[in-house]
């Protein structure tokens, strides 16, 4: 079970892509908090609950964090339950006492920052305007040196896609494990822009590429998890949504949602599906999976739809405004990266690169036979 707490809609950022809607500052009570780590705890069936923290930007709220984590940590032994933390953040408050927070209960950090400084500082200024590049790089060097950096999550918009290979070599150089590249689906992608995204796609591969080549191993999302999902194709991929099933979300009201994105302002009613106090509105979240797992005639015709994250409830949600069916624009994305993936993995199936065939594979390089052209799948 993932729960998130979103502990106030309020942030120290302006970034121009926010999905989570006005800027206001309400804070998450204590005793709301509590009653959300205990319905957390009472909502595990296998025993073992991730509590994620997510704002506006949680950081602002150290206080409340520091009282959740031990509230959950005291529930968590009372219960038998294992218990894991979770934080995404903007990486621009990570001073000593935050810091200390993090690597003590062990954290899983995931800093969101858009790669170069003209990426990052265009799109994501301070509430007043500044630049935030020179910040969040300085707090990702003290996480390097904490051995705490986990995930670096990028946002790819019409404005910045031209920096793509640049940022990726650049956030690669602080050796975290995971860099995720997300579309920004919102944007306005003109037919110029797509353009320069395909272009962009393409250099992005030739820099992923060269890290193997290199030895490195490095998680790049979306191309890693669309090479995982053509090995294991037709099988349950390695990350899925749990909207609103093994995923749910808290706002500071109390009210619950399917995930973290759907909060937002705290004022749709379609999508709220209970609140701490009283618990699921069990209906409303049948309703709910229901509408999001109904397949549209085309993805299920789609040969690539094993590998297409169309099942993810968030995305359905803010490219359609509904559920079960994704975006023209979505389906692009998605194929786009499904190609670029299937390119750089067949080439480096035809190297017999070591580190691809060990992370992929689990093989030691041998001598390709003369007759394979493609990346086979493994058996099973």
């Amino acid at each position: 079970m993932n729960l998130a707490l979103v502990l106030n809609h309020r942030c120290n950022l302006r970034c121009r892509y926010c999905y989570t809607g006005r800027k206001f500052d309400r804070a998450m009570p204590l005793e709301v908090a509590r009653k959300a780590v205990d319905f957390g705890l009472a909502q595990s069936t296998t025993g073992h609950l991730t509590l994620s923290f997510f704002g506006g930007e949680p950081l602002l709220e150290i206080e409340a964090m520091e009282a959740v984590v031990a509230y959950a940590e005291r529930r968590a032994r009372e219960t038998s339950c294992t218990l894991a933390f979770s934080i995404s953040t903007n990486g621009t408050l990570l001073d000593a006492r935050r810091l200390t927070l993090l690597r003590d209960n062990a954290f899983h950090i995931q800093v969101s920052i858009d790669g170069v400084a003209a990426a990052q500082d265009l799109m994501r200024p301070y509430e007043d305007g500044r630049p935030s590049h020179a910040d969040v790089a300085a707090n990702l060097k003290l996480l390097v040196a904490e051995n705490l950096l986990e995930q670096i999550v990028a946002v790819i918009d019409p404005v910045t896609a031209g920096w793509l290979r640049e940022s990726f070599q650049y956030l690669a150089a602080f050796g975290a494990r995971e860099i995720y590249f997300s579309p920004n689906h919102l944007g306005d992608w003109s037919d110029e822009a797509c353009a320069r995204f395909e272009v962009a796609l393409r250099e992005l591969g030739e820099a992923y590429l060269e890290t193997f080549r290199q030895g490195q191993l490095l998680r790049l999302d979306p191309l890693y998890g669309k090479i995982v999902s053509h090995l294991i194709r037709g099988k349950i991929t390695p990350r899925r949504c749990g909207f609103g099933a093994e995923e749910m979300a808290v706002a500071p009201s109390g009210n619950i949602y399917p995930c973290d994105r759907m909060v937002r302002e705290d004022d749709n009613l379609d999508m709220r599906i209970g609140h701490v106090a009283h618990g699921l509105d069990r209906a409303r979240c049948n309703a709910i999976q229901a509408s999001r797992h109904q397949v549209d005639p085309e993805c299920a015709a789609c040969d690539l739809a094993p590998r297409c994250m169309q099942w993810c409830g968030c995305a359905q949600w803010e490219t359609t405004h509904g559920l079960g069916r994704i975006s023209p624009l979505f389906c692009w994305f998605e194929r786009s990266f499904i190609a670029e993936a299937d390119r750089i993995a067949g080439i480096l199936f035809a190297e017999r690169n070591p580190a691809f065939l060990r992370e992929f594979y689990a093989l030691a390089p041998v001598e390709k036979p003369a007759h394979l052209a493609q990346v086979p799948a493994p058996r099973h």
